[in-house]
């Protein structure tokens, strides 16, 4: 049985996207998605962020147009990475490998 790992969301931009280069030279952005959902009266408002890194041609041609508020469409995989901090501490954190960004117009965005 195959296994897929493919996500799509919906969110706006909640912050600038953060470029870096990989050791062959291709840009690699990395910016956090605020997601809403409903209200959950245990755990408050109903927004919560996920990170979205975006490499190559992708990170090249979206960085620019990225802006904080901006509604957009993210698809990608799911990745999970663990790390031990100096102190020993394990952490882990779980982000999205975009493969397609698409903006939306806010009009766009409040039907999804």
């Amino acid at each position: 049985m195959p296994i897929y790992n493919r996500v799509i969301l919906t969110g706006k931009v909640a912050k600038s996207a953060q470029r870096r280069y990989r050791p062959d030279g291709s840009p690699v952005i990395q910016f956090p998605l605020e997601l809403n959902h409903q209200e959950d009266p245990v755990a408050g408002e109903g927004k919560s962020l996920i990170d979205i890194v975006a490499f190559g041609k992708l990170a090249e041609s979206e960085l620019n147009l990225l802006q904080p508020g901006q509604p957009l469409q993210v698809e990608g995989q799911l990745k999970q990475r663990r790390w031990q901090t100096p102190e020993g501490r394990n952490r882990t954190s779980v982000e999205v490998i975009a493969t397609d960004l698409r903006r939306l117009e806010e009009e766009d965005f409040t039907k999804v």
